[in-house]
């Protein structure tokens, strides 16, 4: 048994070893308010669009605030943002209901059009995000018997557990991620996001083959070892 389990987890090893050869993630993505930046980060500080938004702040900027212990932590290398420092937990101000809207942009070459993006995102009540206008995760539902919003909403996207999705659909250039916040039933206010953009790495064709060969040459040499030690 102790032999069996030695050989799965020496091919699972190298079958794993094989396959992460080819992730490479070339850019990080986090939220960050307009005056606090966050190292490592691939895109711009998270702005505020008061002109379509619920509350006009007559201002695009945004600040970083305290989850208290109301909400989630900050999701990764991240910060909870507001258009107002006060709106959340450890605040006083009351977000009225309504949308708010957030946006950060990035910029990507022709050659990672196909690449994969991945968010884990938390939001005060719910949200919705948009990549290049199209969406990419949709809301929660309104206020009813299944969902009474009594911290946030109590299905995700929420201010709760964190909700980790993938998606696709880059253009050449500048991209563009919108996230419409939801009050729904008011209180606090507050959008928080990490993330990466993947790619496959481009191995060589024939530097893949040798990696695949060399790796089947090891599985049928475990393999041989196993069965004689059977």
């Amino acid at each position: 048994m102790i032999k069996r389990s030695r050989f799965t987890l020496a091919c699972a090893i190298l079958l794993g070893g094989f396959v992460s050869a080819h992730a490479d993630t070339i850019m990080l993505l986090s939220s960050y308010g307009t005056s606090a930046f966050i190292p490592g980060a691939g895109n711009t500080a998270t702005t505020y669009d008061p002109l379509n938004s619920a509350v006009n702040s007559g201002s695009t900027s945004t600040s970083n605030i305290s989850p208290g212990s109301v909400w989630h932590s900050a999701t990764g290398n991240s910060s909870w943002v507001s258009y107002n420092a006060g709106t959340g937990p450890t605040g006083n101000v009351v977000a009225p209901n309504g949308d708010y809207i957030y946006q950060t942009t990035f910029n990507l070459t022709a050659a990672n059009l196909n690449d994969t993006g991945t968010l884990s995102v938390l939001g005060d009540d719910t949200l919705s995000v948009f990549l290049n206008g199209n969406l990419i995760l949709q809301s929660a539902g309104p206020m009813g018997p299944n969902n009474s919003y009594a911290k946030c909403s109590d299905i995700g996207p929420n201010c709760i557990n964190p909700l980790t999705f993938n998606f696709t659909g880059f253009t050449a250039g500048l991209n563009t991620l919108t996230f419409d916040v939801k009050q729904v039933n008011l209180g606090n206010e507050g959008l928080d996001f990490s993330g990466s953009i993947d790619s496959l790495a481009s191995v060589p064709e024939p530097l893949s083959l040798a990696l695949l060969g060399t790796g089947l040459f090891a599985f049928v040499g475990l393999s041989r070892r196993y069965i004689t030690a059977e």
